[in-house]
C-alpha cells in the first residue's frame, strides 16, 4: 500500500470558507489528474471511514487502482496511514476532494469494495434479531465538521428525518466529542446500497451548503484520544437523543432497538 503522511488534527471551525480546493499536485496514493467531472465545477471535501482490510483494494498494487479512480473522476482520494485509525475503531479515514458527481462516483466505488469483503459480516450477540442489518457493507460512515452536522440534523431534527424518509435508510449522528481537538461528528447511514447513496447525496448537499465544511481536511487522528466511534450502527457510543433520531417505519424501529441494545453492551 502507498504511504500517506496525513495532516494535523482539524483546526477550529472558526476558519472561513475552505471547502473549495483546487485539484492540483500529486497524491502519495496516486497521481491527481483532471477529468470531465472537475473541469468547471467547484470542489468539496467528503470524508468517510474505510475498514482497514478494504483500504488495500481501494489503493491497489503500487497505488494503481486509486490513481485510475482519480483519473476517471477528477477527484483526489487520500487515505490515512495503514495503522492510523479513527479513534475507537480499526477504520482508516478517507478524504475525497472533488465535484459532487466525482465524490459520488468514488463513494460508489468504496461501497462496492466494502461489499466484496465477506469478513465484514459480523455475528450477532445473543438475543438480537439476526434479520436486522448488522453487516458493515450496509453501513456508510461519514465524518463532518460540527457545523455541517448541525445543518444535517436541521431545525428540530427535520432534515435528518427527511433523509430517512426519502432514502429509507437509518441515519444517526454522534454527539460532539468530549475531546476538544476533534471538531467532527460521525454520521452512520445503514440500509441497502441505493438508499444509502440517496442519503449520502442529501448529506453531501449540506456539505455543499456549509462554508465551514472544508475546515477538517485531515486524515490523521494519531493525536486524538478515543473512544469517539465504533462498529455499532450508531457510529458512536455517544448517540444522539431519540428526539433527533425519530424512527419513521417498522424497519427503522427494529434497527433503532437493536442499536440501543448494542450500545448498552459497550
Amino acid at each position: 500500500m502507498a504511504a500517506d503522511t496525513g495532516m494535523d488534527t482539524c483546526p477550529s471551525p472558526e476558519i472561513t470558507d475552505s471547502r473549495k480546493r483546487p485539484l492540483d499536485g500529486d497524491s502519495e496514493n496516486g497521481d491527481v489528474k483532471r477529468s470531465h467531472f472537475s473541469s468547471v465545477e467547484p470542489t468539496y471535501h467528503f470524508k468517510v471511514l474505510v475498514p482497514s482490510m478494504v483500504a488495500g483494494a481501494i489503493i491497489g498494487k503500487g497505488g494503481e487502482t486509486i490513481a485510475q479512480l482519480q483519473k476517471d473522476t477528477g477527484a483526489r482520494v487520500k487515505m490515512s496511514k495503514s495503522h492510523d485509525f479513527y479513534p475507537g475503531t480499526t477504520e482508516r479515514a478517507c478524504l475525497i476532494t472533488g465535484s459532487v458527481d466525482g465524490i459520488m462516483v468514488v463513494l460508489d466505488f468504496i461501497m462496492d469494495k466494502i461489499k466484496e469483503k465477506p469478513e465484514l459480516v459480523k455475528p450477532f450477540p445473543e438475543g438480537v434479531d439476526a434479520k436486522m442489518p448488522q453487516d458493515r457493507d450496509k453501513q456508510v460512515k461519514i465524518l463532518v465538521p460540527n457545523s455541517t452536522a448541525g445543518m444535517i440534523i436541521g431545525k428540530g431534527g427535520n432534515y435528518i428525518k427527511q433523509i430517512k424518509e426519502q432514502s429509507g435508510s437509518y441515519v444517526q449522528i454522534s454527539q460532539k466529542a468530549k475531546e476538544l481537538s476533534l471538531q467532527e461528528r460521525c454520521i452512520t447511514v445503514v440500509g441497502e446500497k441505493d438508499g444509502n447513496k440517496k442519503a449520502c447525496l442529501m448529506i453531501l448537499q449540506k456539505v455543499v451548503d456549509d462554508p465551514q465544511s472544508g475546515s477538517c481536511p485531515n486524515v490523521s487522528y494519531a493525536d486524538v484520544a478515543g473512544p469517539v466511534a465504533n462498529y455499532n450502527p450508531t457510529g458512536s457510543p455517544y448517540a444522539v437523543s431519540t428526539e433527533v433520531t425519530e424512527v419513521t417505519d417498522l424497519n427503522t424501529l427494529l434497527t433503532y432497538t437493536r442499536s440501543r441494545f448494542l450500545c448498552a453492551l459497550n
